[in-house]
């Protein structure tokens, strides 16, 4: 059985059991079915989620309040993703998908909202949900969405269209960004729940894509689509800044993932070099590949330490959005560049889809792109300096 990376922190034994959990399911359902998802191209493992639920990891990160596993600091939430994600990127993120549904609804929802939406998270049977922001034309500029929500007696019409929308599709349960004032940037954007039988939505064709392929994704179509006013998610031009805060949770969470990724990729080379002999002995011993592999493990221990601390300060209370953005460019091009090290390390082999590190080179990219790109994590942290 694998260990996670997690031995030189002292930890709760609740957070002992749900990381042991978690590794467990990594091991023996995720990382065997890793491939097979990977070729399926645009079917999402909906029966790998089923049983996560039935063991409690789908919805570990919600309030007790509501139903949850009541581990909702983020301290735990990387411990759990670092794991999953070491079983397969696309397969943890999906299997952890609600939580970043959750965090814009935990920040800006009233208790009436968060009983209705979040209780069907919960239990061994939930919803799936999705996050709607991105668009066409709006990508790292999420203040230019051009999606509007038109008030209307009794509530809203929604018209535009989203791009890129994790889940859509299969989710039940959303939250969309739209304009209630277009001639305003950031202070014209307003949140919204809507389940997926709203009338005027509309789901485009699976989208193709580099890696990730656990997880779906469309476009989502707005035509005048009526949402009733008490699904609105704080007052009027609240919804970038409930979007800015849930970056700073997601992008430390997601800086786990890449770690969890990057950890899964250099164990896997470090074996083959041990047993891979060329020139009458195994290729470790020949110092390109051993320093290669030195570097794999000090940038991997860097961006572990970098996403926990950033997880221990946001949990404490402190703004941390300058670290959150250091911890997900830090985390994330490092499983770019241990990805890319485990292929060159197999050679032509690290090429071939027989082994996974190929597979998980393309999955890791993503990270370097969702949730602002390296070029905008750059630009949060000088203007926090």
């Amino acid at each position: 059985m694998p260990q996670p990376n997690v031995e030189y922190w002292p930890l709760t034994q609740e957070q002992r059991d749900i990381v042991e959990l978690c590794t467990t399911f990594a091991a023996e359902e995720i990382r065997p079915r890793g491939r097979e998802v990977d070729e399926a191209d645009v079917v999402s493992p909906v029966d790998i989620f089923e049983k996560a639920a039935k063991v409690g990891i789908t919805d570990f990160m919600l309030p007790e309040e509501y139903g949850g596993g009541g581990f909702t600091d983020v301290f735990t939430q990387c411990l759990v993703q670092e794991v999953l994600c070491w079983g397969d990127p696309g397969i943890g993120n999906f299997v952890c998908s609600n939580g970043f549904f959750a965090d814009p609804l935990l920040a800006l929802g009233t208790e009436e909202q968060k009983e209705r939406w979040l209780r069907p998270l919960t239990g061994e049977e939930p919803r799936y949900t999705a996050l709607a922001t991105t668009e066409p034309g709006s990508g790292s500029d999420a203040a230019s969405i051009v999606t509007r929500a038109d008030k209307v007696p009794g509530g809203y019409e929604i018209t535009g269209q989203k791009a890129w929308i994790s889940n859509a599709g299969l989710a039940d349960q959303y939250v969309v960004f739209a304009k209630t004032d277009p001639s305003q940037r950031s202070r014209g954007v307003t949140a919204f729940l809507f389940t997926k039988d709203t009338p005027g939505v509309t789901f485009g064709e699976p989208m193709k894509k580099m890696g990730q392929r656990a997880i779906v994704c469309r476009e989502i179509f707005f035509d005048k689509a009526f949402i009733p006013e008490e699904n609105r998610l704080g007052d009027e031009g609240q919804g970038f800044i409930g979007l800015m805060k849930t970056f700073d949770v997601s992008r430390v969470v997601l800086a786990a993932a890449a770690t969890g990724a990057a950890r899964a990729a250099y164990e896997f080379a470090l074996d083959y070099a041990r047993t891979r002999t060329q020139f009458g002995r195994p290729i470790i011993e020949h110092q390109a590949v051993a320093f290669r592999l030195a570097d794999m493990a000090t940038r991997i221990e860097s961006a572990w330490l970098m996403t926990l601390h950033a997880a221990r300060r946001l949990d404490a209370g402190h703004d941390v959005n300058g670290l959150a953005a250091m911890a997900k460019l830090q985390a994330s091009e490092t499983a770019m560049f241990v990805t890319h090290a485990a292929v060159q390390t197999l050679g032509g082999w690290g090429y071939s889809r027989e082994y996974p590190v190929e597979q998980w080179m393309r999955d890791v990219k993503l990270e370097e792109i969702e949730e602002g790109t390296s070029d905008i994590m750059r630009l949060v942290i000088s203007r926090n300096l």
